[in-house]
């Protein structure tokens, strides 16, 4: 990966940092729809940009950070060499620098805005907008895992140690950007990419993801400010409507093109096996997706690690997860759901949430190909607490290996788990993670580790 030799992507006049990428996914780029485009002359940049832009995504998704948060929210467990380590919340500033380093760099925000140029100055508004929602979804994603980010200044070659935006500042800016990406979607206007592997240049998908996104980002700020949840149950009734309109990555089965959980198993067999929480919560109500999702172990059973146990002989992942070619959950339809079910429980309207909260169950069950009811629903005895907090049981089963998962437990403090070494999970699972130590040896604006807060500012409690 990049390294910086300027602090905070000031950032490198890097417009094409796609030579190392798309070789990754050379195949959809030698895809005659692509190749015989009668633009090509004129569009070959942007779409070279694009398909940076989503390989760096799905490795944001699916990477580091995803493994990382599935063994602190205990869907999975770390139990092997430094994956034992992260179980037991012993983590450094240098133990994700490329997971840092590629907001900016590696199809992050510098392909983006030059996507965004070139895209502006052949009027192509509908391929802008796509861009724009890649951005939000970037910096969403990054902002609610370190706060405050370089983001105004970044991106800037005049600037070569951009200030830290705080977390808010980030969040109102993404509200903004998204708008703007609707309106640009709505236009329909100007060339559209042919190697959109997400939606195949979908607008109508593409505006219901904008509006889910916006969802989600409401939400992050619920805890700080309750009418957000107002705000987030607005635009999520906007959002997804179906299950094949939710925003995935993409793989196949060649090689280079293969999914970042398989390639981690592929070399760390061992590192990483399935999550005694999870596991034991599938197990008690009796949930068909525990074969979907885990493996049987060395017994013909299901069993998990506890945190920090080491115990490699627990199940693995299942071989629907660890196909070359799966395709692992960005922003979907069921998460829309469970955002309306929420949002409407904060805001007071029970019936819409236990109304959204069982058309996730159906959706759910649609997804898997799963027996019709053979997933819980729930009547109106489901009431106050107890809704609420099945509502976010059901939320943390279904959006597995998502980093959305950690997000919802900073706010909701659903699942109530038990971390390594016991004691108070509030306190002992980890809130944030660290800078990273290259953009801190190259930009004085990152404090050091011991000056850096222990949460961001949405997660004040």
């Amino acid at each position: 990966m990049l390294k910086r030799k300027k602090g905070a992507i000031g950032l490198l006049a890097i417009a094409f940092i796609i030579a190392g990428l798309v070789s990754g996914c050379q195949d959809f780029l030698n895809n005659p729809e692509v190749q015989n485009d009668p633009n090509r002359a004129t569009d070959v940049q942007a779409d070279q940009l694009f398909q940076g832009i989503q390989v760096g995504q799905f490795f944001m998704q699916e990477g580091g950070l995803a493994r990382l948060f599935s063994v602190w929210t205990q869907q999975m467990a770390g139990t092997d060499r430094q994956l034992v380590a992260y179980a037991k919340y012993d983590i450094t500033e240098s133990d994700h620098d490329d997971e840092f380093n590629n907001i900016y760099t590696g199809g992050g925000l510098i392909d983006i805005r030059n996507l965004i140029k070139v895209t502006s100055e052949n009027s192509w508004i509908a391929y802008r907008g796509i861009a724009k929602v890649h951005e939000a979804l970037l910096m969403g994603t990054s902002a609610s895992v370190w706060g405050d980010i370089p983001y105004s200044e970044a991106v800037n070659d005049d600037i070569a140690t951009p200030k830290l935006d705080s977390q808010k500042s980030i969040y109102d800016a993404l509200q903004i950007l998204l708008d703007n990406a609707i309106t640009d979607l709505q236009s329909g206007e100007g060339y559209l990419p042919p190697n959109d592997h997400i939606f195949g240049a979908d607008l109508s998908k593409w505006i219901a993801a904008a509006h889910s996104l916006k969802a989600r980002l409401y939400l992050h700020w619920a805890e700080v400010d309750p009418g957000n949840y107002a705000l987030a149950l607005a635009q999520a009734q906007q959002g997804i409507s179906f299950v094949e309109g939710s925003m995935k990555t993409r793989h196949s089965t060649v090689e280079s093109e293969s999914s970042v959980w398989y390639q981690f198993y592929r070399e760390r067999d061992s590192y990483m096996r399935a999550g005694k929480f999870l596991v034991d919560l599938l197990v008690s109500r009796n949930d068909p997706r525990l074969q979907i999702y885990f493996a049987p172990d060395d017994n013909g059973g299901y069993s998990g690690a506890e945190p920090g146990e080491g115990n490699a002989l627990v199940s693995s992942l299942s071989s629907i997860f660890l196909a070359k070619d799966h395709s692992f959950d960005i922003l979907t339809y069921e998460e829309n759901l469970f955002m309306v079910a929420e949002a409407a429980f904060k805001t007071g309207d029970e019936s819409t949430a236990r109304t959204a909260l069982n058309n996730a169950m159906s959706a759910i069950e649609t997804r898997w190909s799963l027996d019709v009811n053979s997933l819980p629903r729930y009547d109106n005895t489901f009431t106050g607490q107890a809704l609420l907090e099945k509502i976010c049981e059901e939320k943390y089963i279904g959006l597995f290996l998502n980093i959305e998962a950690y997000n919802d437990w900073k706010r909701t403090k659903m699942p109530i788990l038990v971390p390594f070494g016991g004691g108070d999970p509030e306190t002992s699972i980890p809130h944030r993670i660290p800078y990273s130590d290259d953009e801190r040896q190259t930009n004085p604006n990152v404090p050091p580790p011991s000056q850096q807060p222990l949460r961001n500012t949405n997660d004040p409690s």
